[in-house]
């Protein structure tokens, strides 16, 4: 397994946020978890977590679930509260009997697929392209 550690990803505007490790996962089923500790209390504290198992069709599965609570200050008694929060689930399967010599190409062309300006304005608004 990778060696859990902070991450580093750039906002909307180039600036590079640091995701603390919260949890690594401890081992096969367990889930590891980042934090965005930006926020006035936890709970709107962007997250990203991680877990990969053995499936029993010869395969290793990574489960990615990205969340981003939105939040709003009480006028009344100045507390913040938790909205509605936007939330990304992936999931890579990666069969046995792929080609070791194939696996850098696939993490290629899907990381750079998020990349692109169509994919990311699909997942703006949550709407297909037309």
């Amino acid at each position: 397994m990778p060696q859990a550690t902070n991450l580093t990803i750039n906002d909307e505007t180039a600036t590079p946020k640091t995701f603390e490790l919260i949890s690594p996962a401890a081992g096969d089923g367990s889930i590891a978890e980042w934090a965005l500790k930006e926020g006035t209390i936890s709970s709107v504290f962007p997250r990203l977590t991680a877990s990969a198992a053995k499936t029993a069709n010869r395969s290793r599965n990574l489960k990615l679930k990205f969340r981003m609570p939105s939040s709003y200050t009480d006028t009344v008694t100045g507390l913040t509260n938790v909205n509605s929060a936007a939330e990304f689930n992936g999931t890579v399967a990666m069969p046995d009997t792929f080609p070791e010599a194939l696996k850098d190409r696939f993490v290629a062309f899907a990381t750079g697929a998020f990349q692109q300006a169509l994919i990311k304005a699909m997942m703006r608004d949550a709407q297909s392209a037309t």
